[in-house]
Formats: structure tokens, sequence, C-alpha cells
């Protein structure tokens, strides 16, 4: 039975995540009983989630194992490049279409991929090299490609260059470096309980079930509350970010078969990390384009769950 569990268990939680979305994403009635001003959505407890995941990984991981390779140059020169290539292709086809799939390849690696290659089987250090570098990287390079394309913000705010540098490492320095120095921290002064979290890897399987659960509640509870006047748009949109995620996977796959790396590889590339996606689509462009990050949530989780229920089945088939 946890056998089943564990190999259909994320495909079950996006299911259970999409269906009870308006509870997941609205838990006032409960929380009122127990706290002066009630929560209105639970999702937000996904980072908490997430650090903990992270520091659960990182503590597998030792600092001398993270160094750069020609597999991450690679990685950045497609990643950088994609994104001009996309926009270039899309452009006159939608404009919105191709500043959504330029978000969609301009964001850094999710901070959750090193847990997922962890799952995989794949090379841990390389991806949480790639991870916490990447989303240091964009902090500088995304608000001059923006500049660039004369997207400064929108017409509520208008961003410079150091506020929007400023704004997006607060968003990604906590979830992207402190697991991490963390991890070290307790390994060199508190080595008992750096030990005990190494050896608790499961714990981040059904920590990610849960988050995964709720991260699709919150996706589908936005999609929903889209204006109807704008599904056709919409679905264009939607249908770039799909085309580019599955094209990121599969480049990030082969790139990385190159260098023994298949699987972190394709989680560099192909996951990402959507919450900072939809904040700059929504802060730089107009709001129809945060669709294309916001369909990625779905797009690359369903990638994972496959991923995940393949690699499962395989070791359940090996013992």
């Amino acid at each position: 039975m946890l056998k089943f569990l564990k190999t259909y268990a994320l495909f079950l939680s996006m299911l259970f995540g999409i269906i009870t979305h308006s509870i997941l994403t609205d838990v006032s009635f409960v929380t009122k009983y127990f706290m002066d001003e009630p929560l209105t959505d639970i999702t937000f407890i996904t980072k908490y989630m997430l650090f903990v995941m992270l520091l659960i990984t990182y503590c597998k991981v030792s600092p001398k194992q993270m160094k750069a390779d020609q597999l991450h140059y690679w990685l950045a020169g497609i990643q950088l490049g994609g994104c001009f290539l996309a926009y270039g292709l899309l452009y006159y086809f939608n404009e919105h279409a191709a500043e959504g799939a330029l978000i969609c390849i301009l964001t850094p690696t999710a901070t959750s991929a090193p847990v997922i290659t962890g799952f995989l089987g794949g090379n841990v250090p390389c991806l949480a090299t790639y991870s916490i570098s990447s989303n240091l990287a964009i902090a500088i390079i995304a608000p001059l490609i923006f500049s660039l394309l004369g997207a400064h913000g929108t017409a509520d705010v208008d961003l410079s260059f150091l506020d929007a540098f400023w704004i997006i490492c607060q968003k990604v320095v906590p979830l992207a470096l402190f697991p991490f120095i963390l991890a070290v921290l307790l390994k060199r002064f508190v080595p008992k309980v750096h030990e005990y979290i190494r050896t608790r890897q499961g714990i981040s399987f059904w920590l990610w079930v849960l988050a995964l659960a709720l991260l699709m509640a919150r996706t589908t509870n936005d999609l929903l509350k889209m204006d109807p006047s704008l599904q056709k748009s919409a679905f264009v949109v939607a249908t770039a970010s799909l085309v580019v995620c599955l094209l990121q996977f599969l480049v990030g796959r082969r790139v990385g078969r190159r260098f023994n790396n298949t699987i972190a590889g394709g989680q560099a590339l192909g996951q990402k990390n959507t919450i900072l996606a939809i904040w700059m689509a929504q802060t730089f462009f107009n709001p129809l384009v945060a669709i294309a990050p916001a369909s990625y949530v779905l797009w690359q989780n369903l990638v994972n769950s496959f991923q995940m229920w393949r690699h499962t089945k395989n070791e359940n088939k090996k013992a």
C-alpha cells in the first residue's frame, strides 16, 4: 500500500489541490476560531515547508561538491539566448505570448529543484550550484533585460533598476541561500543535529506532496478568477507556456546527458521559480502575461509528477 501511495502520491496531490482549491485557499472559516485575525489563504506556509525541504536536502551536500563546471555555462547560455529567441519568434504572432515565454525561460531555477533532483536520483550538488547562482544572477540580469525591452513597470508602479534589483533579491536570497548556510553551520557547530537531519531525507518527499497540493490549489484559484473576456488570449499565452516548459525539460536533459547529468540538466532548465516569475510578469508587463508563469506551475508539476511516477515504478521493479 505504501509503495502504491508513493508511486502515485504527486498525481493524487495535484488532483486533491485542484478539487479542494476553494477550501485550501480560503480557510478563514477554520482559523477565525483560533486567531484574532483569520487567515484567508493557507498557501503562504509553502515557503516555510520549502525551507525545511531544502535544509534536509542540503544536509546531504558538502560545500566542496558545489563548483561551477561546463554544464552550468551551457545551461546559462541556453537560458539567456533562449529567452531572446522565443521573444523574437513569438512577438509578431502574439506580444503577450512572447513576453510570457521570455519570462518562463529567463526565470531562474526553482529553489525546490534540488529537492526534486534528489528524489529522482540526480546530482544534487550540481543542481544546487546552478539554482543558487542562477537566482542571484537573474536579480541583476532581469531588470536590465526588462529595461532593454521598454518594460519599466506597470501603470501603477514604475521601478528603477535598483528598486527591481532589491525586490528580486528579497524574493530569491532567503530561500536560495539561507537553508544552505544553515546546513553548513549545523555541520560545523552541531554535527549530531546535522547527521539526524541528513538521515531523514524521506520527510522531504511527503512535505513536497503537501506543498504541491497547496500550490495547485492556489494556481487553480487564480486561473478561475480570470476575466472570461480574456480566455482566448489566455489560452494562447498558456499554450506558449506549455511548449516552452516541455522544450526546456527536453533541452536541459539533452545537454545534461553530454556531461553525465541528465536529471540535473533537465531540472535546471525546466523547473522554474514560478513565484518570482509571476511577480515579474505582474510588475513589468500586462497582467495577461502572468498567465504564462501561472500555468507553468501546472505544466512543470505535471512533468515532475510523471518523472517521479516513472522513477518510483522503476525502483519498485528493481526491488
